[in-house]
């Protein structure tokens, strides 16, 4: 030691064995390090000598922090601080240094030594205090509770909390004590508790309510659990407070609410008496009093309600609804008696009963009892009001012995007027036999009439349909007559063109041999040219084929014509191609349909149907007609025809996309005489006629409709008359 320039002691090794002492040069390399030195860093001697600090550095200071420490030595000045070190195995451990720099010859410090102390357990105790506190303030921070800390001058310390409860700021409330928070009514009391908790004296209670003004003056109740603690070397007091102010105005208005109930059961004329939630009576008024005979004073503060009213111990009506077991005890103890449950207050229960000992011969009481909730609706108590029926009861006994009487007078005079109604019973038998055997014969006679008013219409349709068959029928011969001998005159007058064809072409070839002045060429030229013969070459033929096409047409409507009215077939069952019948009316009504709608044919080939085709030609006319005036004013619609068939039947379909029917109307629409066409547009008897020819074939009608959308009418037929007969 003496070599690095230690100075020389006889105590040295002795002093300097419990310091870490280590001596180092102007650049800061290691020299020396004692042994305790090299026990603190958990490093050899050799691993040290020769070696920068950093070796052992912790990395928990700063370069700036290193630079003050070796300025300050270098400049010749003791260095006095608290180092934190890390040893071999990675562990910390804090050391107070004190460094010293040495004096060299020139008067320039060129050793240091470093005597240092260590302090590893004070720093972590230090800082195991330091995360308490702020684990105390976070605490403290995030109750609702406010935390306060005095020793009976400012405050040491306080949360937000009551910040909150008080309305000044932490500041203010730091630079005031507990005192000036009191209200002046608990100012000396509140000065008092506090001096003695401090002091750590006895007999103060632990928790109590104060209270205190805010900041804006307002009154708080604040309820105090305090207790002495030592702080910094002296007694403190260390409270919480929490905000009841609420739950103290609640008590408040609960004991207003409690005297205002008093005052309106004692002074209510109806008998009442009130019981808690431990059948305690709390309440009986002076109307009770006096009509049970028993004074508050008896019962008030017992369970004894009963004892008012029964000899032997027994739930009264307000007990059983405490109890909860009034919906299964009430018949128990009120058999025979009137009892139901309130129609008025839920919850509630009536009972009457007579009591012979009350009064001189006794009273009829009627009791109401309701049980009384607190504000989360459990129940508290019960209130039971009683009612002197007795003048009602004696009313109706009065009432009964008169009706007894009545009864017996109307006995006697009903069997006086037995025999009397016994005749007229007979005669109103009489009677009634003869309006049924009346009713029976209009309603029969009234079925004869609907039957004859149908085949009524049913025979008009048919007469109308056979005149107008005859008459198209007659029409069409009428009409194929002069058709066939224009058809012929035109054939005719076809071959009468072809040879003046001929004749003009020989003309024009005899013309083309003579010279071009030939007056002969000049007069045939001028008149072709006259008459335009080009013109007439070329538009003859195809007025020709023009008269044709109308003659063809006009027999094509006549014979649809005949075929739709087939008055040859008359009413006998043959067999029929259906899509033929259906193209032959489609001509018939092609002019009321074509202005409303284009009609579009989607039937293929359908098998022979044995039928009457006239009649299901009337059912397709009805139904395609239908069809085009339900198409809407203003717009053009679509028909829609489809058709098939299976093994038995086929089908037939006339499709809408028209106004529709409403709900209502499709139950009626093959009624007679029922129609949705306006006065004047239909008699209603349509579809009435078309079911029918439906049925008589053995088919079925079903329609399917939908308002604003359209309407779909199906026709199944069985395909031979047979199978008719049996559907």
């Amino acid at each position: 030691m003496r070599a690095v320039g230690l100075p020389a002691h006889p105590d040295a090794e002795l002093l300097l064995s419990h310091l870490q002492v280590s001596v180092a040069d102007d650049a800061g390399r290691i020299l020396y390090v004692n042994r305790r030195f090299c026990e603190a860093s958990g490093h050899a001697p050799e691993e040290l000598v020769g070696q920068s600090y950093a070796c052992i550095a912790s990395g928990r200071h700063s370069p700036a922090f290193f630079r003050e420490l070796w300025d300050t030595l270098r400049a010749g000045f003791t260095w006095h601080g608290e180092l934190c070190n890390r040893r071999r195995d990675g562990s910390e451990f804090w050391v107070e240094l004190t460094a010293v720099p040495l004096p060299a010859a020139d008067g320039l410090p060129q050793r240091f030594v470093g005597i240092g102390t260590d302090i590893t357990r004070v720093v972590e105790a230090e800082q195991q205090a330091r995360r308490s506190e702020t684990r105390f303030r976070g605490l403290a921070e995030t109750i609702s509770a406010a935390v306060i800390l005095h020793r009976g001058g400012p405050l040491l310390y306080t949360n937000r909390a009551l910040e909150r409860i008080s309305g000044y700021s932490r500041d203010e409330l730091l630079r005031m004590s507990i005192y000036d928070l009191a209200h002046p009514a608990v100012h000396d009391e509140l000065r008092r508790r506090a001096e003695k908790r401090i002091s750590g004296q006895d007999g103060e209670p632990e928790t109590y309510e104060t209270r205190i003004l805010t900041k804006d003056g307002q009154v708080r109740w604040l309820e105090i659990s305090a207790a002495h603690i030592d702080y910094e070397g002296g007694g403190a007091a260390l409270g919480t407070a929490i905000d009841v102010t609420e739950r103290k105005r609640a008590e408040a208005a609960q004991r207003h609410m409690q005297q205002v109930l008093r005052q309106i059961i004692d002074g209510d004329p109806v008998p009442t008496f009130v019981i808690d939630a431990n059948h305690v009576v709390t309440h009986w008024n002076a109307a009770c009093a006096l009509v049970t005979g028993v004074a508050a004073g008896e019962v008030v503060g017992t369970k004894r309600a009963w004892a008012a009213f029964y000899e032997r111990e027994r739930p009264v009506l307000a007990d059983l609804i405490v109890d909860g077991s009034i919906d299964t005890q009430i018949d128990t103890y009120y058999h025979g008696h009137s009892h139901r449950r309130s129609a008025v207050i839920p919850g509630a229960f009536e009972a009457e009963s007579f009591f012979p000992e009350f009064g001189e011969g006794g009273r009829w009481l009627f009791f109401t009892a309701a049980p009384l909730r607190d504000a989360a609706g459990r129940v508290v108590g019960a209130i039971e009001t009683l009612v002197d029926i007795t003048e009602r009861k004696q009313a109706e006994a009065s009432l009964q012995r008169a009706h007894a009487e009545l009864e017996h007078l109307v006995e006697r005079r009903t069997a006086q007027l037995a025999q009397a109604n016994a005749a007229l019973e007979e005669d109103v038998l009489k009677r009634e036999a003869s309006e049924a055997e009346l009713r029976r014969r209009n309603d029969e006679l009234q079925r004869v009439n609907q039957r004859l008013q149908q085949a009524q219409e049913q025979l008009l349709q048919s007469e109308k349909m056979a005149s107008i068959g005859q008459l198209a029928a007659g029409v069409a011969h009428e009409i194929n007559n002069p058709i066939g001998f224009v058809q012929s005159n035109l054939g005719t007058l076809e071959r009468y063109l072809a040879d003046l064809g001929s004749v003009i072409a020989a003309l024009d070839a005899a013309a083309a041999q003579l010279p071009a002045e030939h007056p002969a060429a000049r007069a045939v030229a001028r008149a072709k040219q006259d008459s335009d013969f080009d013109f007439l070459q070329e538009d003859l033929p195809l007025l020709l084929q023009q008269s044709r096409e109308g003659i063809d047409r006009v027999r094509k409507i006549v014979a649809d014509l005949k075929d739709f009215s087939r008055v040859d077939s008359g009413q006998d069952w043959q067999l029929a191609d259906l899509r033929r019948g259906i193209e032959s009316t489609l001509n018939i009504v092609n002019n009321e349909i074509k202005y409303r709608a284009d009609v579009r044919l989607e039937i293929g080939e359908l098998p022979q149907l044995e039928c009457l085709p006239s009649q299901l030609n009337q059912v397709f006319l009805n139904l395609l007609v239908n069809a085009a005036q339900a198409m809407p004013d203003g717009r053009r619609g679509t028909i829609t025809l489809r058709g098939g068939h299976d093994d038995d039947r086929l089908w037939i379909e006339v499709e809408d996309d028209g106004k529709g029917i409403a709900a209502e109307h499709l139950g009626r629409i093959f009624d007679p005489f029922f129609t949705t066409k306006p006065v004047g547009k239909g008699t209603g008897l349509g579809l009435s006629l078309s079911y029918g020819i439906v049925q008589k074939h053995g088919g079925s009608i079903e329609v399917r409709s939908m308002p604003g959308t359209g309407t779909c009418f199906r026709v199944m037929l069985p395909l031979r008359r047979g199978e008719a007969a049996d559907a």
